[in-house]
């Protein structure tokens, strides 16, 4: 497997291996320069890298995969084995490794396995009933691995390797402000792993910050298609409505939100702000209150709700915001001439 390393990515790599020289023992840092490495053909060399990710941080299951479908292209059947049965032990209820497990089997001519591990993967996570029902291998409860599905399921593997190499280098460029770069990039990570909802979800990002809202609303639903319980992703469709005005969506998109992770402060102040956007003071001053109490130094959260419980005229309840704030910050003087002009 080798990707044109065109001058971007090769400026990508010399950047990486600067980088390992300074920080040795960033696992981060060795397992993008293996992806660089076995995109240019030098299999030995991106081995090395994936197994020093490995020595840094042994649980690194991103690193470890890398290396299993390495040894896969490298024609070490066993190696890769072991690795992928050894992630799957650890995390048996992980859906993606009994889903590889299957793919590696058939690859191998060993589909009696291959079906064990389908039906383990379809069991594990609803998702996986959907794609393989979608792909035509699952039908009337049922497994089918005929010609076509075994052909579309054999490229998985190598799919996986091209589609974290392109997702790596989109975000690599999104860093550095190239963001038509890096929707590029993203997009032929999505290309490559349709049913990825981190990739969908990077790509929606990397619109979302190019200003194109319509392509990012539909990449974070794509997203969700896959993950309906990415929390996240609902709270990105809430910050793209705000932005377009949709603020009904917004508030909608949040509520889902907060349901999914309710112990993000961050989510319950922009419910917050929303809810006073819709007039619906009491579930704004609701939502603050609980974002202050997972986050107590909080104060853009503090300093909204003591503006609310003025708006309302509840001006001890003010006073005693805008005390606890300046008790934390003492200089701050929008909030002093706030409660100074308390009556």
């Amino acid at each position: 497997m080798a990707e044109k390393m065109i001058p971007r990515y090769r400026q990508i790599l010399r950047e990486i291996e600067k980088k390992v020289q300074i920080h040795p023992d960033y696992a981060d840092l060795h397992n993008q320069l293996g992806l660089l490495l076995t995109m240019e053909r030098k299999a030995k060399e991106a081995e090395s890298h994936f197994a020093e990710a490995l020595r840094c941080n042994p649980k690194y299951r991103e690193a470890r995969l890398n290396l299993g479908f390495l040894h896969m292209e490298m024609g070490r059947w066993s190696e890769a084995e072991d690795i992928f049965l050894f992630e799957a032990r650890r995390r048996p209820k992980d859906g993606f490794l009994q889903h590889v497990l299957g793919m590696f089997y058939l690859q191998r001519g060993r589909k009696k396995e291959a079906v064990h591990r389908i039906r383990k993967a379809i069991q594990c996570h609803p998702y996986y009933r959907r794609y393989y029902e979608e792909k035509g291998v699952w039908r009337r409860g049922a497994i089918h691995l005929d010609r076509k599905a075994e052909d579309f399921l054999n490229k998985t593997p190598l799919n996986y390797h091209y589609a974290h190499f392109h997702n790596f280098i989109g975000l690599h460029l999104a860093k550095q402000g190239k963001t038509a770069q890096a929707v590029m990039e993203l997009r032929k990570a999505v290309q490559f792993e349709p049913d990825e909802f981190v990739l969908h979800a990077n790509l929606g990002t990397a619109f979302y910050h190019q200003g194109n809202y319509r392509k990012a609303i539909r990449e974070f639903r794509e997203a969700l298609k896959t993950d309906p319980n990415y929390g996240m992703g609902y709270a990105n469709l809430s910050y793209i409505y705000g932005l377009m005005g949709r603020t009904r969506e917004a508030l909608q998109q949040m509520e889902t939100a907060v349901r999914l992770n309710p112990n993000y402060a961050d989510l319950q102040y922009n419910l917050a702000l929303l809810y006073s956007d819709r007039k619906r003071f009491e579930e704004a001053i609701s939502a603050l209150k609980k974002a202050l109490r997972i986050n107590p130094n909080y104060l853009f959260a503090r300093i909204n709700l003591g503006v609310l419980y003025e708006d309302q005229k509840k001006w001890k309840e003010a006073k005693r915001e805008y005390r606890k704030i300046l008790r934390i910050t003492p200089e701050d003087r929008y909030v002093r001439q706030r409660l100074e002009r308390i009556p």
